[in-house]
């Protein structure tokens, strides 16, 4: 079989099976995304207020003997002008004075867990976890194969194309080309960090940093938020202190707690999208700094690595992002709706008709 062929066989027939599957995962993404841009674009009445470390310090003490099972605190920013105290599934909207503003729970809004599973594993726990990630990866080489294919017999663009005209095989055709090169590298990129989300050690080991042995770090009081927040915010005196996050707490009341380590996230870096990409960690038993890490510090595997869940959902991304990948989903929805019309009334409708 000769390879044009073989390619069009492939994005017609696999694209057509694993439409099905990206729908899903689409339609739902948009619930997501949606849910998310409406939890971003509120501010609680909030106006940005810069706080110092004093004022970081004491609200962190406070909010971790009043919330235990919180397991990060954010700062007031730019972009979310209030406290926000947040552990896996639920966050905690305050203002300066720790009033609570708002609770956000997803378990709370009707439908969130069910769309989230539907997304993550086809509520088919780990068999719908794997066949998601495959089909993603198959969804992110039909988008390569389909740029392929358009190259060889590329006409140019045709913006007129866009939005089909009618419901007639031919115009959904052009719309779907047309559509599928507007979003065809986003797209992409969604499947392949869709894909490397779920088989997690193919890209983590490059967020590990080895620490030179013989770096040293200022110390600080065990025990305390100030004189660590203080120590922290020294090291990097230009660099913006975020959140603090500390490990979540294990269900298992008979494990003994281990010393404190947390993170202290920072932005220092104006030109780079993903946010609180600086980080210091910190024993909060003994004051002693475990690490510190800039972002531009590490290598160019750790860079990327660094924005492998974040280009996925939008983790530590502006709202703006947020904005994109939402809408690189519902016209990716459209432009497989029209390629999966047209595949059916051309391969099993015609041949019906002709018996």
């Amino acid at each position: 079989m000769k390879v044009v062929p073989a390619l069009k066989w492939f994005h017609n027939w696999v694209g057509f099976f694993i439409s099905i599957t990206m729908l899903i995962v689409l339609t739902t993404g948009v619930y997501l995304g949606g849910m998310d841009i409406l939890k971003r674009i509120d501010d609680h009445g909030q106006t940005f207020v810069a706080l110092n470390t004093v004022e970081k310090a004491q609200i962190l003490q406070t909010i971790f003997e009043r919330y235990p099972q919180m397991s990060s605190v954010r700062f007031p920013t730019e972009h979310t002008p209030y406290i926000e105290a947040a552990t896996r599934g639920k966050s905690i909207a305050l203002d300066t004075q720790l009033n609570e503003l708002a609770i956000h729970a997803n378990h709370d809004i009707a439908f969130y867990s069910t769309m989230f599973w539907l997304h993550r594993n086809f509520l088919l726990d780990d068999v719908g976890k794997y066949t998601n990630a495959w089909a993603s990866l198959a969804g992110g080489v039909i988008t390569l194969v389909g740029i392929y294919l358009w190259w060889r017999v590329r006409k140019g663009f045709r913006l007129k194309h866009s939005i089909p005209t009618d419901t007639r095989s031919s115009s959904l055709v052009k719309s779907h080309i047309q559509l599928g090169l507007f979003i065809s590298v986003p797209l992409f990129i969604l499947c392949l960090s869709g894909f490397l989300i779920t088989y997690k050690g193919l890209w983590t080991g490059h967020l590990q940093h080895q620490a030179e042995e013989t770096l040293s770090y200022p110390s600080s009081k065990p025990n305390d938020w100030l004189s660590q927040l203080e120590t922290a915010q020294r090291l990097w005196p230009q660099a913006i202190l975020v959140s603090v996050n500390k490990p979540r707490g294990s269900a298992d009341e008979s494990i003994e707690p281990a010393d404190l380590i947390y993170s202290i996230r920072f932005d220092s870096h104006s030109d780079v999208w993903l946010r609180q990409a600086d980080n210091i960690t910190m024993n909060y038993n003994t004051g002693k700094i475990e690490s510190a890490l800039k972002y531009s510090d590490r290598a160019l595997s750790g860079r990327i690595a660094s924005f492998v869940r974040p280009l996925h959902d939008a983790l530590n991304m502006p709202l703006s992002y947020v904005v994109l990948i939402t809408s690189i989903s519902i016209v990716a929805i459209f432009i497989l709706l029209f390629s999966t019309v047209t595949f059916y009334r051309r391969t099993f409708k015609s041949k019906t008709a002709t018996r």
